[in-house]
């Protein structure tokens, strides 16, 4: 599968360690008029943001990281500690980071899947950092660094990765300054923020891959999508295919509210 380890990364190096600024007025760039002063982050909106885009899902549930997926003789991939990484980066490295794929040193972050978080809001944005500020620190010493071969290394600095369109953003992506509120819009910002990784960026599938294009979601009932988003179970009431969108949504989706679901559903149903 193509992306199959990538949705069981669902990699976020996300780490800050200023505090939030006094808030201001802000504008896009290409805009005149001023926007409404940001929210402050809220951690516990934040675990459950962090929950349903795979963060913790990689770097465990303590954030303290976790060995992840490898290649004999190719790679080695390590989900760090998250509460020792933090400390490397402030408000606008996080930025960076989810939105162009830019760490502090320069390095591209492999497994990450920028495409995917590039979509993520300003307020989920803030809503992470706080998480991650929040969580005790925990020491890992025994957890390893991710290793790649010096032909896998040469590929991810130049671009020629199979992987690398994946960790690179969209040219002009515009993320919103909070999720929507309701309905398709809401939908489809769930969907993106949270689908790509495996259904393909433009939810069609990946070529090759057992994941399947996400017009398969018409197929299911409001029930039946409710609780496979639940509990991993199919319309037919068995474990997907692979076992993954199983895992995947009683680890991460579970975290939706109701009216996420339905509003994701009916998106999908509208493509």
């Amino acid at each position: 599968m193509r992306n199959a380890a990538l949705a069981m990364i669902g990699l976020s190096l996300l780490a800050a360690c200023s505090r939030e600024p006094a808030p201001t007025a802000v504008s896009r760039p290409g805009t005149a008029e001023a926007r409404p002063a940001p929210v402050a982050g809220d951690p516990v909106e934040g675990l459950r943001v962090a929950t349903r885009v795979g963060c913790n899902g990689c770097h465990g549930g303590n954030a303290a990281g976790e060995k992840l997926w490898a290649e004999e003789g190719k790679f080695s991939l390590v989900a760090p500690n998250l509460t020792e990484k933090r400390e490397l980066y402030d408000d606008a490295g996080i930025e960076r980071l989810l939105r162009h794929g830019e760490t502090r040193d320069g390095h591209v972050p492999f497994g990450m899947p920028i495409k995917m978080f590039q979509h993520l809001s300003d307020q989920e944005v803030r809503d992470i950092t706080a998480w991650l500020r929040s969580i005790p620190a925990v020491a890992n010493p025994g957890l390893e660094s991710s290793w790649f071969s010096d032909e896998i290394a040469k590929q991810i600095r130049d671009g020629t990765h199979p992987y690398s369109d994946d960790m690179r953003p969209d040219p002009g992506n515009q993320p919103p300054l909070a999720p929507p509120a309701a309905g398709l819009a809401l939908g489809k910002h769930l969907a993106m923020t949270s689908c790509g990784e495996c259904h393909g960026w433009d939810l069609n599938g990946f070529e090759g891959d057992d994941a399947p294009s996400l017009i398969v979601a018409k197929a299911y009932s409001a029930e039946n999508f409710t609780r496979l988003m639940r509990t991993g179970l199919t319309a037919s009431g068995k474990e997907s295919k692979t076992g993954l969108m199983s895992g995947v949504a009683r680890w991460r989706f579970k975290s939706m509210s109701d009216e996420e679901i339905a509003a994701l559903k009916a998106y999908l149903d509208s493509r």
